[in-house]
């Protein structure tokens, strides 16, 4: 009886063992497998950071160009659209028509920061502060500031219609000819637009900046 009692209290004990290094493995596991989210994430981070930066450099662009014009209309022609372009280059092509309608677009990174969200290892993070700022970012990244498209489009068809109906492909000649009170207020329209964006792209390139050096100080977890 003592034999079999002291085997049972060996098993019991065993087996405790075994649950304990088995949490322990897991737990080790769990720790590497955050480790590498918290890696992935702040690059995700720092690439969305960089990227922001360029297209808050063309934004502006856009927007000073698009200034220049309107503030020079009752005098402008297609040579001086194109000297404030090249002052101001935010486009691979310099035709009028990607001049005036063109818009910078920013392609967001987010493969490993949308597991952070969806795995719900988000509300880990201690730091409430921190996995507020995340949650904001992460927003503005899926919304990716891409409205204003229609704005574009509505420059890219006056040019269209104006070519079709005048018989020629030459959009300087369209602008110097036929640019009117229409094509105004879409070039309005799209600086207006596109202020905006400027706007929300500098204030998350500030709260972007902030988070990666916390994240890089303190980490995620």
């Amino acid at each position: 009886m003592k034999a079999n009692f002291f085997s049972a209290i060996a098993i019991f004990f065993s087996i405790i063992g075994s649950f304990s290094v088995e949490r322990y493995i897991q737990k080790i596991k769990l720790n590497e497998d955050n480790a590498v989210l918290s890696k992935n994430v702040l690059y995700e981070l720092e690439q969305n950071y960089f990227s922001l930066l360029t297209t808050r450099a063309e934004l502006k662009s856009v927007v000073d160009v698009t200034d220049s014009i309107l503030v020079n209309w009752n005098v402008i022609d297609s040579k001086k659209v194109k000297q404030y372009y090249f002052q101001n280059q935010y486009a691979l092509r310099d035709d009028m028509k990607t001049i005036l309608a063109s818009r910078p677009f920013f392609n967001s990174k987010k493969m490993y920061f949308t597991s952070l969200i969806n795995s719900g290892l988000i509300l880990k993070i201690e730091n409430e502060e921190l996995r507020n700022d995340l949650e904001e970012i992460y927003d503005v990244l899926t919304f990716k500031y891409d409205y204003g498209a229609g704005n574009s489009e509505k420059i890219t068809n006056w040019f269209n219609s104006k070519m079709i109906k005048h018989k020629t492909m030459n959009q300087e000649k369209v602008f110097n000819d036929r640019y009117d009170f229409e094509l105004y207020k879409f070039l309005s329209d799209r600086r207006r637009t596109e202020v905006g964006r400027l706007y929300g792209i500098e204030n998350t390139t500030e709260k972007l900046k902030k988070v990666i050096e916390k994240v890089k100080k303190e980490g995620l977890f």
